[in-house]
């Protein structure tokens, strides 16, 4: 091999253990070369397109190229392209670019990239971006702007490039997400509507793949479970059905088709606790493109208690009878019993009543007066003798009756309240005309439940 493609192999592998660059001074003194001969060489490099060079200060830095030839990124980019030279101006568009952005040849070529008609391209932080990538930082970011009329979401590649005299360049590739994300965003928007439509289910909705581990599990499952939908995803369906029951699901599995769906099935499983279940579970097939069934979706509930009351249902059937009279004479001893309370509520009924009639037509006047002063009770012999209805007993005070009575004698009266106590004296009491007549009093205090009231018996003197 002639020394001077070693040599320019030595420059091109020693660069690529240096990706930050080496000045031709270094390059040459690694190598041990001829300054001039680096120098040479790393020219013909560079306008091959294998390495690229920065100015700092004084010194040139030379460093791997990250450029693609121009050729190659139009043969084989199947993606809208268009390729600026160093004064960022549009050299090169392929067909795909021209029908994206819906425009002829001779609107782009030659023309500065600030000049194009479409806000894309005049924005000051992209075309920054391409004076980089046109350095030799490459970029990718997402982008959103209108392309006649639509507002799309785009993904921008600059890609830093070389033409074939070995001037640098710079490619904008356009990738159009448009149609993904508004896939992507269908798909969400249904797929939350299917998640929440299932979260309002009390049955339990399950997703099995084809191996049989769960894919999606509603929070009618996980709260059956005692697991969390994370927990749940990735384990086996199968894991807590009985032996005989996995057999069936699987047989079961195998006969669906989307025009035949299985019939629901009853499995006995087993709960976390260790208890035996029975559940019953539908299943219908998850159909993919081509019509194959790409996984399952399974509705189940638990039917324990139904099972448990189908057992009992045939043990009353056939103890019907012992049942019948059973219960017959428990009906019989309760209806008894409820004749005697309502014998014994009749008979404290006619009590009240006559103690009510007895306390109506005393002989003599009866108030019972709370601690604020208020009526509580008084037989009608009090309302005759003070001229007021029942009624308006009711809304009169102590002090309205007694009119000697203040309210510092009247709470003097409570501090010494004892139940049991009597008092025999002598009074005033007042009429609703106003008019004040003598009487002769019997005052006690009586307590009934956890309250105390003061009871005055009077007689008209």
């Amino acid at each position: 091999m002639p020394a001077r493609f070693k040599d320019a192999i030595a420059i091109r592998e020693l660069l690529k253990n240096h990706p930050r660059g080496l000045s031709i001074t270094e390059i040459a003194d690694t190598l041990r070369l001829h300054r001039n001969t680096a120098a040479k060489y790393l020219e013909m490099l560079r306008l091959k397109g294998e390495v690229d060079r920065k100015q700092i200060g004084t010194a040139k830095i030379y460093y791997p190229v990250q450029r693609m030839p121009v050729v190659a990124l139009l043969t084989f980019c199947r993606r809208p392209a268009v390729i600026l030279n160093t004064r960022l101006e549009v050299t090169m568009v392929n067909a795909n670019a021209l029908a994206f952005l819906g425009c002829p040849l001779e609107v782009l070529y030659g023309e500065g990239i600030e000049d194009l008609p479409y806000p894309l391209f005049s924005d000051e932080g992209f075309i920054a971006r391409c004076r980089d990538a046109v350095r030799g930082t490459p970029a990718h970011f997402p982008r959103q702007t209108p392309i006649g009329g639509t507002r799309l979401h785009l993904h921008i590649h600059l890609i830093p490039t070389v033409f074939d005299t070995g001037r640098d360049g710079c490619a904008i590739v356009i990738e159009d997400e448009t149609p993904a994300m508004t896939a992507a965003a269908e798909r969400d928007a249904w797929r939350e509507r299917y998640a929440a439509l299932a979260r309002d289910q009390t049955e339990w909705i399950l997703h099995i793949r084809p191996d049989m581990t769960i894919s999606f599990a509603n929070e009618a499952y996980c709260r059956h479970s005692g697991r969390t939908e994370e927990e749940l995803i990735g384990s086996g369906f199968l894991s807590l059905v009985a032996l005989e029951g996995r057999v069936a699901v699987k047989r079961h599995l195998a006969s669906l088709a989307p025009e035949t769906p299985a019939p629901s099935l009853d499995l006995r499983t087993i709960r976390p606790d260790g208890t035996l279940d029975w559940e019953r579970w539908a299943f219908s097939g998850i159909v993919g493109p081509g019509g194959a069934i790409t996984g399952y979706h399974a509705i189940g509930l638990d039917i324990t208690h139904l099972r448990h009351c189908e057992e009992q249902l045939e043990q009353y059937h056939r103890n019907v009878e012992t049942l019948i009279e059973k219960r017959t004479g428990e009906i019989q001893e309760a209806n008894r019993t409820l004749l005697r309370v309502i014998a014994e509520k009749e008979e404290v009924e006619r009590e009240l009543l006559f103690t009510r009639f007895a306390f109506d037509h005393a002989s003599d006047s009866i108030l019972l007066f709370d601690h604020r002063g208020r009526i509580y009770r008084a037989n009608r012999t009090a309302a005759d003798l003070l001229g007021y209805t029942p009624d308006e007993l009711n809304q009169i005070s102590v002090y309205d009756v007694n009119p000697s009575i203040t309210r510092s004698r009247w709470e003097e009266m409570w501090r010494g309240a004892l139940p049991g106590k009597r008092e025999r004296t002598t009074a005033i009491h007042r009429k609703k005309d106003g008019t004040v007549f003598a009487v002769e009093v019997s005052r006690t205090f009586a307590q009934f439940g956890d309250r105390m009231y003061f009871c005055s018996i009077a007689r008209e003197q």
